[in-house]
């Protein structure tokens, strides 16, 4: 493994261990002194990850790549090309890893938001919902060669979508309009509506 691929793989490990970390002080009902415990030690990593900061500009997209090259699915997973993502990105600890995968001209997904973005009782906070919803049509759109920003966006909440369960999730683009992209996307839970978004995108100039 080189040293890009290995620091790669011990960054993804340590922000795996982090999202860890947020999903056990969520659900904790620790006392004070455990809890000052491991604040001392936050600290201590905190200082250890400071010394190697870098300056942006940051983006969700794998450095290096250009963001407007073509996506090819054979080469690369929706997770490898944007790593840093809030959704699916591996090596961003607030993700909740959600895996996508390319079907023709679509996406779909599965996987399970965990217990740090509960909003009312057992269900995923309508916010994090829409910004799933997003990120699948968004990257939908690249998928296509169409790559754009969020304009307009919509979402319909049909019943609770639950926390910590499997989810179905699918995007598509719907039309294209010169800069004008048109994409909806949705969430079902063993095959029932549970979110549904539709979207304009307008593409860079």
């Amino acid at each position: 493994m080189s040293d890009a691929g290995s620091s790669h793989h011990h960054t993804e490990e340590t922000s795996a261990r982090c999202a860890e970390l947020l999903d056990a002080l969520r659900i904790a009902d620790a006392p004070a002194g455990v809890l000052e415990s491991v604040c001392t030690h936050l600290d201590a990593a905190t200082s250890l990850l400071a010394a190697y900061a870098r300056s942006g500009p940051h983006s969700q997209g794998a450095r290096g790549r250009d963001p407007l090259a073509p996506f090819d699915p054979g080469a690369l997973e929706p997770h490898e090309l944007m790593p840093w993502s809030p959704i699916i990105g591996r090596r961003n600890p607030v993700s909740p890893r959600l895996a996508f995968r390319v079907d023709g001209q679509c996406l779909r997904g599965g996987g399970r938001i965990p217990v740090r973005f509960v909003g009312a009782p057992q269900t995923v906070h309508g916010g994090i919902v829409a910004a799933v919803l997003d990120e699948i049509m968004g990257l939908t759109n690249y998928l296509n060669g169409v790559g754009s920003f969020t304009g307009e966006m919509t979402v319909r909440f049909h019943r609770p979508t639950p926390i910590e369960t499997e989810l179905e999730l699918l995007g598509e683009t719907v039309s294209i309009e010169g800069r004008k992209v048109r994409s909806r996307a949705e969430i079902r839970v063993e095959g029932e509506l549970c979110a549904s978004a539709e979207a304009l995108f307008i593409r860079p100039r």
